[in-house]
Parts: C-alpha cells; structure tokens; sequence
C-alpha cells in the first residue's frame, strides 16, 4: 500500500490533470511578473506590501478558477455569504478545491500549519473563513483541499504552489505537496483504476486523525 502522501498526491495528479497544473503555474506567473511590475511603477513603500496581497491574491483567484474552466474541470466563481466577495472553488471526482495566498515568504513551518489548518483569513482581506466558505455546500464524501499560493523568496515574481489537505479539526493538517511532486505524479501516468479508492482514502485520513488527538 501507497503512503498516504503518495495516495493523495497520485489522486490529485490524476483528478487536476497535467494540463490544469502546467497552465495555472504558467498563467500566475505572468499576472505575478505583470503585478510586481506595475505596483514598482505606482507605489510607495508605505502602500506596496498591501498593494502586492490585493492583487495577488485576485489574480490567484481569477487564474485558478479560469484555467481549471478551460481545462474542463468544474470551476466557479462562489459568492460568499454574506454577499460581497468571492472565493474559488473547483470540483473534480474526488476533491472540493480552494485557493489562498500564503501571506509571507518568511512564515515559519509550525505557523504556517497553524493557520493553514484553522484556515482564518484565508482569503485575506476579502474574506473570513474558506473552509467555512467551501464546506457550506460541498457534499460530505469529498476531500477538502486548498492550492495555496507564495511568492518564491528569491524571485518574487515566481509563484510556489502547494496542495494540502487540512485536519476537519483545522488545527493542522494532513497532507503537503509541492506542485512539482503533483506534476511528477502526472507524468508517470498512473491510470485511475489502479488509485486508492477514495473511500479509503477518507479511512485512512479519519484515522491518522484520531490517532493525532489520542497523542
């Protein structure tokens, strides 16, 4: 049996498709490139942090759900409720997919998990909570999982993307991938026959789970 990470890591492969993770990564790199350029262009350092995560974070949105629509996956614009804003949210066979932007280059791990898995002001500023958002009107035998978005720390106009799976508890989470692990996964082809079921899947998840609150 697969590791739980190379489980889930096959299961996105197969469900996003190679076609969906090369043009997100290809389309936020431009409007990252394309953003950084015009916020030098018009504005101070005072305004530029708050400048950089609107945009950002608009452009995580509108490029994940654009792309994943021509990639014929279902993808939609949500509204919140309240109305007001918006959140992205994709649906594939196995998993409900949500998008963020990861507020800092320098955000420790053990942070980082803290309000990956809480998922608080994940849609910084616009919005409070996704989890709430998504699990609202997703049906309950799919997988939650979030693309989260960064800035490179060396190159900030190359965005890193990760895929994870937080704890329903949202005090941390279960699964971390870079993208480049998703597209690896991709190319070896693994047919979807031969992927864990997701009932088994969501087994395994509910157990790793409740052997974490017993420690």
């Amino acid at each position: 049996m697969n590791t739980i990470h190379d489980a889930l890591t096959q299961r996105i492969a197969a469900d996003l498709g190679k076609d969906f993770l090369i043009r997100m990564e290809e389309r936020l790199t431009a409007k990252f490139s394309a953003s950084n350029s015009y916020i030098a262009t018009h504005f101070g350092s005072e305004l530029k942090p708050m400048a950089t995560g609107q945009l950002q974070h608009l452009h995580i949105l509108e490029e994940v759900v654009s792309t994943a629509f021509s990639a014929g996956l279902a993808a939609s614009m949500t509204p919140t409720s309240p109305k007001g804003h918006y959140y992205a949210k994709i649906e594939t066979e196995c998993f409900v997919l949500g998008c963020m932007r990861m507020k800092s280059e320098s955000w420790a791990q053990a942070k980082y998990s803290r309000e990956l898995g809480r998922m608080n002001e994940a849609l910084e500023p616009l919005t409070g909570d996704l989890f709430e958002a998504i699990q609202s009107d997703t049906r309950s035998e799919k997988i939650f999982l979030v693309a989260a978005v960064i800035e490179d720390a060396v190159d900030p106009e190359v965005p890193q993307i990760y895929f994870d799976v937080p704890y329903s508890t949202l005090n941390g989470f279960h699964f971390r991938a870079h993208l480049k692990e998703i597209l690896i996964a991709a190319d070896q082809g693994v047919q979807k026959k031969a992927l864990e079921p997701l009932p088994f899947l969501k087994k395994r998840l509910d157990d790793i789970e409740s052997s974490n609150k017993k420690a």
